[in-house]
């Protein structure tokens, strides 16, 4: 994201706003939002409190400017996952014991940790400091957006139909799963080969305890 327009083809102007960004980056995972100073973004960027309004409108402009690209590609992958989903269910043999069902999520999973894990900061700056912003609600936002798309996935499955507390409930527990290991395990590979296990874990809970013959 380009904030007011900037032409960014002058290698001049581009480096100053990427030493801008990764001074903002280390402020706001240090301070949060609330308590990150311009001043000090512009002192460790080296550039004046002008420049950095060459570039951006305000403090949480800036905050958008890091966080918002990341956040809109996780939830890209979230609908394309559960779109693929959808259209391989439809046509699928249904057994009459869903426990029985074999759904292996590793591919979506490891898009997943890509996206979170080739923009770390990103995210670790939305769970930690986005108090006081649009995105002080991120991980309640998204949990919404799983069940907006889970009851709709959970039909395409002939005969069942959706448990929406036990769904809700499902959606909050994997949201929790993936915060506690990115804040725990910085390694990416390690982290996939965690997540691949949990989400795996967690698809045949959903299937356990969200689907309701209909």
């Amino acid at each position: 994201m380009l904030s007011k327009g900037v032409n960014m083809k002058e290698p001049e102007e581009y480096e100053k706003r990427r030493r801008l960004i990764q001074a903002a980056k280390e402020e706001f995972l240090e301070k949060g939002y609330s308590k990150a100073s311009l001043r000090t973004i512009c002192s460790k960027a080296g550039v004046t409190t002008g420049a950095l309004y060459f570039f951006f409108e305000n403090k949480e402009d800036l905050f958008n400017a890091i966080v918002s690209g990341p956040l809109a590609e996780l939830k890209t992958i979230l609908r394309e996952h559960f779109k693929e989903d959808m259209a391989s269910m439809k046509d699928m043999p249904v057994p009459d014991n869903l426990k029985g069902l074999e759904l292996n999520h590793d591919d979506v999973t490891t898009r997943f940790a890509g996206c979170i894990y080739g923009n770390y900061d990103a995210f670790m700056i939305l769970l930690t400091g986005s108090e006081n912003t649009m995105y002080e609600n991120v991980v309640d936002d998204f949990v919404d957006e799983m069940e907006k798309l889970i009851p709709p996935m959970i039909s395409s499955l002939r005969g069942y139909t959706c448990d929406k507390f036990m769904s809700h409930w499902m959606a909050h527990i994997s949201a929790d799963a993936y915060i506690h290991v990115i804040k725990h395990i910085r390694d990416p590979k390690v982290a996939i080969e965690k997540l691949c296990s949990i989400t795996n874990y967690l698809v045949k809970g959903w299937i356990e305890l969200a689907t309701v013959k209909a």
